[in-house]
């Protein structure tokens, strides 16, 4: 029980920090200094005499430092590469999002709703997310898993390889067939 109650209060403190981490580099100093050693103490007003334009010059120092540190093969979104977090992110509100998903992703990209006459669960829900990763991924197009594993993650393999429709097509992926934003059958054919 006791095991139980220190979990817990480790995922609470968890949680806090991340709740007050944030983009900017003094948000939630004084949090994260009682926490941990070496993290300085103060507020933005008292660090900064240009609050808004140092803060803006020292946020992207600090996120290209980071970004430069970590070498990606395959995509970088565009406002994350550019450290353009306030493009998509709320910072008065701790990191929540400017507008929910899919409209957030339609200030920028086609609105595939009115693409197709039937739609992929994840686009028809607004899930982008649920196949595209926000900030980076490996893999082109920002995808979370490439290939099949990416239908597989949601779809359980052994119910579509048994569906007779799959028969003999070892060796193709599901998107050499199935579009995986929609299309104009309830099976989103090509």
């Amino acid at each position: 029980m006791k095991q139980a109650g220190k979990l817990g209060s480790g995922i609470f403190i968890l949680v806090v920090l991340a709740l007050f981490s944030q983009c900017s580099p003094y948000a939630g100093k004084g949090v994260l200094h009682f926490f941990f050693d070496g993290v300085p103490e103060g507020d933005s007003t008292s660090m900064l005499s240009n609050e808004s334009e140092a803060m803006q010059d020292d946020s992207t120092d600090l996120f290209e430092e980071t970004v430069a540190l970590i070498p990606v093969k395959g995509s970088v979104h565009y406002p994350y590469g550019e450290g353009e977090c306030a493009s998509c992110h709320n910072e008065q509100s701790l990191g929540s999002m400017l507008e929910p998903q899919p409209s957030l992703c339609y200030i920028c990209h086609e609105d595939l709703s009115e693409s197709y006459q039937y739609l992929h669960g994840p686009v028809a829900g607004g899930y982008c997310s649920a196949c595209h990763d926000p900030h980076r991924s490996t893999n082109e197009k920002l995808l979370r898993h490439m290939g099949d594993e990416l239908c597989f993650y949601c779809h359980k393999e052994e119910s579509v390889l048994r569906n007779e429709m799959h028969e003999g097509l070892e060796g193709m992926l599901c998107t050499d067939c199935h579009n995986a934003h929609g299309g104009e059958d309830k099976y989103i054919f090509q």
